[in-house]
């Protein structure tokens, strides 16, 4: 069994003179959560259709889908996955009933089908519901029943489009809590096209930034962030009784204007900062930090904390974005 749910080369997608994507490769670990993101326009929607069989790429090298080839196997491939894109439910029929013409289409026996239903509405808050019609649901609530849709077949890999959109923040915390538990306890794999940074940050494992067409960076969230900012930050917070280092005027900060003199002749220091309870310091890069910090033990100064100051995936993605 190939230890990749996704492993697709060179994809291509144009519509008319409008290039789409431009030449992407992706691979995803089975059991893993992964997040495309990219502005709006940016190709995510079209990667997944593409990944999903729904649209052909113009050119493309293989695409392997949980082991099969997804044009000449592709009905291996169906009752693995599971597609959370537009909210196209049956509105006139009741939230249950549209799991259950779901669960037909996946194979399962009656029995099956509404056991799972069931289990599915009740995690997602709609068993009171469940007997509406879906024509009555807010938006939020047929978001959440269109993800359950997506699970209904027990799938080994699901495809997630902008799942949090039109939930509210409780929810969506919830509804990612729940991926990362299925990707831990069942080892699903999720594909989750976003762009909504923080989200995609907290539970996912790999990520890759799209933009114009093209995969601008890839790896995990703090892989990714480090490989835009070369250099690092680090931030010393001070004792304010230092000797040599005495409160400033407004007695909000610490004056430390003496060990940045001091600081300022050692080679793998390239900035200094003052913060309001210490400094910031700037150094060549993550292996320069230790000898930073034998460097102010040398010093004569109380020192409360050091740490490094990691870049989000936020600060990553807006960088890259800027430059294109």
């Amino acid at each position: 069994m190939s230890k990749l749910a996704i492993e697709a080369e060179n994809i291509s997608k144009s519509f008319e003179e409008i290039v789409a994507l431009d030449q992407i490769s992706l691979s995803v670990d089975r059991g893993s959560v992964f997040g495309l993101l990219g502005p709006n326009g940016a190709g995510k929607t079209t990667t997944v259709r593409i990944l999903n069989g729904l649209v052909k790429p113009s050119s493309a090298g293989n695409i392997n889908i949980l082991g099969f080839d997804l044009y000449n196997e592709t009905q291996s491939i169906r009752q693995r996955v599971g597609v959370l894109s537009d909210c196209n439910l049956y509105e006139r029929l009741t939230a249950i009933e549209n799991l259950l013409l779901f669960g037909k289409l996946y194979g399962l026996s009656n029995n099956e089908s509404f056991k799972r239903a069931k289990e599915l509405l009740e995690r997602f808050g709609l068993q009171d519901r469940s007997g509406d019609k879906v024509e009555a649901y807010s938006k939020g609530m047929k978001q959440k029943l269109s993800i359950a849709r997506a699970l209904m077949g027990d799938p080994e890999l699901v495809y997630l489009d902008e799942p949090t959109a039109g939930l509210d923040p409780e929810a969506s915390y919830e509804l990612l809590q729940y991926i990362k538990e299925l990707s831990s306890d069942s080892s699903k794999t999720f594909f989750i096209a976003s762009h909504r940074l923080e989200e995609i940050e907290s539970i996912c494992d790999a990520v890759a930034i799209l933009a114009e067409g093209k995969i601008r960076a890839y790896g995990s969230p703090q892989e990714l962030a480090r490989q835009v900012f070369t250099d690092c930050w680090v931030s010393v917070k001070l004792a304010p009784d230092n000797s040599g280092f005495a409160p400033g005027n407004s007695g909000n900060s610490i004056d430390t204007s003496l060990l940045v003199k001091q600081l300022s002749e050692f080679d793998q220091v390239q900035d200094i900062k003052q913060s309001v309870d210490g400094i910031r310091i700037k150094v060549k890069g993550r292996d320069s930090i230790p000898e930073l910090v034998r460097s102010l033990a040398r010093l004569d100064i109380n020192i409360y904390g050091i740490a490094e100051d990691t870049p989000s995936l936020q600060d990553a993605y807006l960088a890259i974005i800027k430059d294109i």
